[in-house]
């Protein structure tokens, strides 16, 4: 008798590491970020299961994290490397050239981004980075999708001998979805890693040539995600009326958009609407994209966070989204403000909506939200407290960096955050324009504590402070048995 498939209720990040392992994943590196931290873990729990398990590591950075994962692919290995979206300014040098080059096994590069945003600096689009270095980019809408997206990724990969981006968001990462376990794939494939030095390590006159070949390549792999329907979802074909208005949308977006319509009594599947959802926003699959424009009078385009699918679609004067301002152009699209976004763009479109949502209730007198503060008994209150004390009645100025210590602003001991490393690089700027100018701020800038992620990060900053003839006092606080260091590889 045949086992009946196993399930699991996975977290969006377990459901992408266990679609690494069902897609023949060798080689993984990550650097942790909320919210892509659990993804190898994740391979690492599950790859346990196998005879011979995917090589994994943390990296000391997510430049290091990327290279070391891109050299696995130039031998032919399935490999991926996984971070946060800001984490991806970090990796965006060997990210760019690694586009012209290409590899030889399938390679992922996984950046969880954060609309809101809820634990970052921005909530940048890594989209639209995946435009600007010209690689093909996934967007999943929920943890099963962004399962089943990784071996059509692989796939894709190999194909073009492409990296290929995978970009779930943290509503992606962080919901729990009943996930079907397939059988993990295993692929016997010895490393081979073939000589040629006018593409491995080729000069600008051959990176001019490649840069050709990376064009013809997206060309085709937008033909071929045009054709693939699994890639490109009608939830309503378009009508044989012209429709007073369309949707086209991705990711979480087109997900929450399906879940707002049928609250208002419009049925996705049968209602006016047509509605086509792209899970690969770059290359813009033209075709169906030109189906829906012509099915419709107006098209209101969804996503997160910026205007990918608006940018790149042809007829962009017949479109409603951020660049109309009928989409907020920053914030998370929660279901409440995609509410607001189809009511009015059904208002406008002159849609009856049979169930309009009315007026939300609100608590007028709701307790004020908590202000975030350092968890009891964290070494860094100690760490503060000390800064505090010794330059009491000093004007100091507190340049700190990003993470957990930012919440020193709630104890008067943070001034800046920038971002990795630039606690040091800022204290550095502080002491020399104080200095001798202005007397009354003759003083060392302390700089507080860096942590784990700071370490690494602020050793160029530390470099090109000293030979200036004035230098912060620098506070650094190690990192706890576990932690990873961040490093400028």
């Amino acid at each position: 008798m045949k086992a009946a498939p196993q399930q699991q209720i996975l977290l969006g990040n377990e459901a992408i590491g266990r679609g690494l392992i069902e897609a023949g994943l060798h080689f993984m590196t990550a650097y942790p970020g909320t919210p892509s931290s659990e993804i190898l873990p994740a391979v690492v729990r599950f790859g346990a299961q196998l005879k011979q398990p995917p090589y994994c590591e943390w990296s000391v950075n997510e430049k290091a994290a990327l290279e070391t994962a891109l050299a696995a692919a130039y031998t032919g290995k399935r490999s991926a490397c996984a971070m946060k979206q800001v984490g991806l300014n970090v990796a965006l040098d060997p990210v760019m050239s690694a586009a012209y080059i290409g590899v030889v096994g399938g390679f992922i590069i996984i950046s969880a981004d954060d609309p809101g945003p809820h634990s970052s600096q921005t909530e940048q689009d890594s989209r639209l980075l995946a435009h600007f270095a010209k690689l093909p980019v996934f967007d999943p809408d929920g943890p099963a999708k962004a399962r089943d997206l990784v071996a059509p990724a692989f796939a894709l990969s190999e194909k073009y001998q492409i990296p290929v981006m995978l970009r779930p968001t943290l509503r992606v990462c962080h919901a729990r979805q009943d996930i079907t376990l397939g059988k993990p794939l295993v692929l016997k494939r010895p490393a081979n890693f073939q000589r040629d030095p006018f593409r491995w390590a080729a000069i600008p006159k051959m990176r001019l040539a490649l840069h050709h070949k990376l064009n013809a390549k997206l060309a085709a792999i937008a033909q071929d995600i045009a054709a693939d329907p699994t890639l490109n979802t009608w939830h309503r074909e378009p009508l044989a009326k012209k429709a007073p208005l369309g949707i086209l949308a991705s990711g979480v977006a087109a997900a929450l958009a399906r879940d707002v319509l049928a609250e208002l009594g419009l049925d996705v599947e049968d209602g006016p609407l047509p509605f086509l959802q792209t899970a690969v926003p770059y290359p813009l699959p033209l075709a169906p994209v030109q189906r829906l424009l012509a099915s419709c009078s107006r098209v209101l385009v969804l996503e997160e966070t910026e205007p990918v699918l608006e940018l790149l679609s042809p007829q962009r004067e017949r479109l409603w989204g951020r660049y109309s301002g009928h989409v907020p152009s920053a914030g998370e699209l929660t279901p409440d403000a995609l509410g607001e976004v189809l009511e009015r763009a059904l208002k406008e479109a002159k849609v009856k909506v049979p169930k309009p949502r009315g007026r939300l209730l609100t608590v007028p007198d709701q307790a004020p939200p908590r202000r975030p503060n350092l968890c009891a008994g964290c070494a860094h209150r100690a760490a503060f407290f000390a800064i505090r004390k010794v330059f009491k009645g000093k004007r100091a100025i507190y340049a700190s960096d990003i993470g957990c210590y930012t919440l020193g602003t709630n104890l008067e001991a943070v001034d800046t955050c920038l971002d990795m490393g630039a606690g040091v690089t800022l204290a550095t700027g502080f002491a020399q324009a104080t200095h001798p100018r202005d007397r009354r701020h003759r003083r060392r800038p302390p700089r507080p504590p860096g942590g784990p992620a700071g370490v690494g990060q602020g050793l160029r900053g530390g470099a090109d402070r000293a030979g200036r003839p004035l230098r912060p006092a620098r506070v650094l606080q190690g990192a706890a048995p576990g932690q990873a260091l961040r490093g400028q590889g």
